[in-house]
């Protein structure tokens, strides 16, 4: 296993060595988050004051910021970012090995999969959040696998909060996790409580600087908009309603609830397109869609394997999971990565959101060839 490990690593060094990505737009953000966090104080991006624009604390979640903050606390170089990602890939392939084990797939394939992922490879040389959030779900589906006593659950809980806070599309996982923890009560009790005392520290200090109840990020309706607005006949980002029509003295959570409306309205308006939508985000979700980040950063033949393989991947596991969804601990692993899939045809979904998926993915269809027959 340590050579599988040692693999993903490397792989992914020499990408970053490679293929290094220039900061452009989200990624150069983040960065900036970060080298204000490793200069100011990590607390300073919770200020009402942030040393980066408010909107970007905002509309994403805080984790990879304050990520990075720590990292440029110790070395401030734009090389640490990716050499620290590829050991969590890594680390990445290691819980994927355990949680196959636990499920009775086949560990060494589900590990291949996340070492050698071509997504998996590119994204941990960008200043992004996906790393952290594929490590921490690698996490959260390992865990999930466990007996899930107290502390166990606790930690499930815990970790899926964190997955949350380094994407909030993770929480579309939500659904699926009360599915199949429904006959276990007391674990479902406890990953739900721990899972809201993780989100809300941010939920509380982003309340407090608007002034008005704040979940977890102001972007959902933005990204109800994009994704179904009824001339957007691509399925990725179209551009939300000129900010003319919203007063000027408009706070990212009120401009959130403008764009939330506007979403339903498209949905209400125009059945039909969201209907289409949504089936052209499943094929998003299937792979029949490049990865714009994927084709400017890689080489073409990489980008050209990552689109195979998310295609590959994707339908391993539809069918692996439907021979296998019967079984109560197999469910703790289908029942989620469903709910993801699931939720996001219904709003918005890139390509590069699919990398959330690739853990649960790896396992599920780490089953392909043949049921577990036993524990």
């Amino acid at each position: 296993m340590a050579g599988v490990c040692a693999a993903a690593v490397g792989v992914r060094l020499l990408f970053a060595w490679r293929f290094l990505p220039p900061l452009e737009s989200d990624f150069y953000w983040y960065r900036e988050a970060g080298l204000e966090a490793a200069r100011r104080g990590v607390l300073s991006l919770f200020s009402a004051n942030p040393p980066v624009p408010m909107w970007v604390l905002s509309v994403w979640p805080p984790l990879y910021p304050v990520f990075l903050g720590l990292l440029y606390s110790v070395y401030g170089g734009i090389a640490v970012a990716p050499v620290v990602q590829a050991v969590l890939g890594g680390l990445s392939c290691l819980a994927i090995f355990a949680a196959a084990r636990r499920h009775g797939g086949n560990a060494w394939l589900a590990a291949g999969v996340m070492a050698l992922y071509p997504q998996a490879v590119v994204y941990s040389a960008v200043h992004g959040t996906e790393t952290l959030s594929v490590f921490l779900m690698s996490l959260v589906v390992w865990i999930s696998m466990t007996a899930l006593r107290p502390r166990q659950a606790a930690w499930y809980g815990v970790l899926l909060g964190l997955t949350t806070l380094s994407r909030a599309h993770a929480l579309m996982l939500l659904p699926g996790v009360v599915i199949s923890l429904w006959q276990r009560r007391r674990a479902l009790l406890l990953v739900c409580l721990f899972l809201v005392l993780s989100l809300l520290p941010w939920s509380v200090n982003r309340s407090l600087i608007y002034g008005r109840p704040v979940f977890m990020t102001t972007f959902f309706g933005h990204l109800l908009y994009m994704g179904n607005y009824h001339e957007n006949t691509a399925g990725g980002y179209y551009p939300a309603p000129s900010l003319v029509e919203i007063p000027g003295n408009v706070t990212a959570p009120e401009e959130d609830v403008y764009y939330l409306t506007a979403g339903m309205r498209e949905i209400l308006l125009h059945p039909g397109h969201y209907v289409l939508m949504c089936g052209r985000r499943l094929l998003t979700w299937i792979g029949v869609d490049y990865d714009e980040w994927v084709q400017k950063y890689a080489p073409r033949w990489l980008a050209g394997l990552s689109l195979w393989a998310q295609i590959a991947l994707f339908l391993s596991a539809a069918a692996a999971g439907m021979r296998s969804w019967r079984e109560a601990e197999a469910r703790r692993v289908i029942l989620p990565a469903l709910s993801l899939v699931a939720l996001t045809l219904l709003s918005y979904h890139m390509p590069r959101y699919s990398l959330i998926a690739v853990p649960y993915f790896a396992v599920i269809a780490s089953r392909w060839r043949e049921p577990r027959v036993g524990v």
